[in-house]
């Protein structure tokens, strides 16, 4: 009786640019004894979660506008792929540390090239969860750099970003100036606990938007 080899995991990718598309399936190609590639979603709405799932979800953070991640979409991919990898452009640290809570197996920067890539993969497919380079794992991990800031601070520089007044922001959220004033005073101690640089509410607004905080 003849012995089947066994099955090699497939690699599907999750872009909406074709050429990364393309740079992701022909790095796995390059890895015939070790992984196959699978399809090539350009969005979500292409991908058919009652089918069966690839072993391996190549996934970018953003599908399109830099302002609509994927983020609510991780935890039903990840019950799809075997393992979901993320990669991205993004250097922002929440929106990466997000999607690690969210479930997904493996951070990859587009920068670090699809070498590291194709390694992230291979190590999240034995279990482990891989960054694909220092700054990766920074991003993800070090958060005494990153200031935690609580859903109404966050909502407060929101909409100073959009333009409003201290006075305004106060009068959108029901609370009073004063309020609004000493969130803003808690983000400040907060950004200079972490040695970043803030002398005005601008700058607070300038940093959190860094961080990907708003």
């Amino acid at each position: 009786m003849t012995a089947h080899p066994e099955r090699l995991p497939t690699v599907a990718v999750l872009d909406n640019q074709q050429v990364v598309r393309d740079g992701v399936l022909a790095a796995i190609a390059r890895h015939p004894e070790e992984l196959v590639g699978g399809a090539a979603y350009a969005s979500l709405d292409e991908v058919d979660l009652a089918a069966p799932g690839p072993d391996v979800l190549v996934l970018d953070l953003y599908l399109g506008r830099d302002d609509e991640s994927v983020l609510e979409h991780i935890p039903a991919l990840t019950g799809w792929a075997g393992v979901v990898v993320l990669h991205t452009a993004e250097e922002k640290p929440v929106p990466l540390r997000r999607a690690v809570a969210l479930g997904v197996h493996g951070v990859v920067l587009k920068n670090d090239g699809t070498e590291s890539l194709v390694d992230v993969v291979r190590r999240a497919l034995e279990g482990d969860f891989v960054c694909s380079s220092v700054v990766a794992e920074a991003l993800v991990s070090d958060e005494r750099t990153t200031p935690r800031l609580t859903a109404r601070e966050v909502e407060v520089l929101s909409n100073l970003r959009d333009g409003l007044t201290q006075r305004q922001v106060g009068s959108r959220l029901h609370v009073a100036e004063e309020t609004v004033r000493a969130h803003l005073k808690s983000v400040r101690a907060k950004y200079m606990e972490a040695e970043r640089e803030v002398t005005n509410t601008g700058s607070l607004v300038r940093e959190a938007g860094r961080d990907g905080w708003i």
